[in-house]
């Protein structure tokens, strides 16, 4: 029985320890049900990651310039975390197979880039920054030196960032 307890705690262990530019301070926990996003939090965790620098699968990602909140971006992570709690989906596109081009067009701002990573179950803000910069491709995408704007929501737990630059 041990055994089968033991097992996934050194997974997580294993996992938690493969992120070269990961944080190293341990995230607190909600004290809700529902999981948490702090705006403030969340630019400070991925500030600090792109300041830093990552390797995101293999390939190292030098320091980029730091991103700002946008509130059009806020929006559309809004409309697509609640679309993903809605349907019990964990999906990029949103209602009528909308596009993540055409939700932020549709929101009014004239983007030059963009990009999107969404998570589901994390429970603090740092949890969903430590997952996205476990995966590869949301790794790439906050590390990119296109992206100058970022916003983001969750609804239950269902979090998606949108990460953009202006035309």
């Amino acid at each position: 029985m041990f055994r089968f307890l033991l097992q996934p705690f050194l997974l997580l262990f294993v996992i938690s320890g493969i992120a070269s530019c990961a944080s190293s301070r341990t995230a607190a926990q909600s004290s809700g049900d529902e999981a948490q996003l702090s705006p403030k939090e969340l630019l400070k965790e991925i500030n600090a990651v792109r300041a830093r620098g990552c390797n995101c699968g293999g390939s190292r990602y030098p320091p980029v310039p730091p991103v700002k909140w946008n509130n059009h971006l806020e929006n559309v992570a809004v409309t697509q975390s609640r679309y993903m709690q809605r349907t019990g989906q964990l999906k990029h596109t949103g209602a009528n197979g909308a596009t993540l081009q055409k939700r932020v067009s549709n929101a009014g701002y004239r983007w030059s880039y963009v990009a999107e990573n969404i998570a589901m179950g994390q429970r603090t803000t740092p949890d969903v920054v430590q997952a996205w910069i476990q995966s590869p491709g949301h790794c790439r995408n906050i590390m990119s030196a296109s992206v100058s704007e970022i916003g983001a929501a969750v609804s239950d737990y269902y979090w998606t960032l949108v990460l953009a630059a202006p035309q």
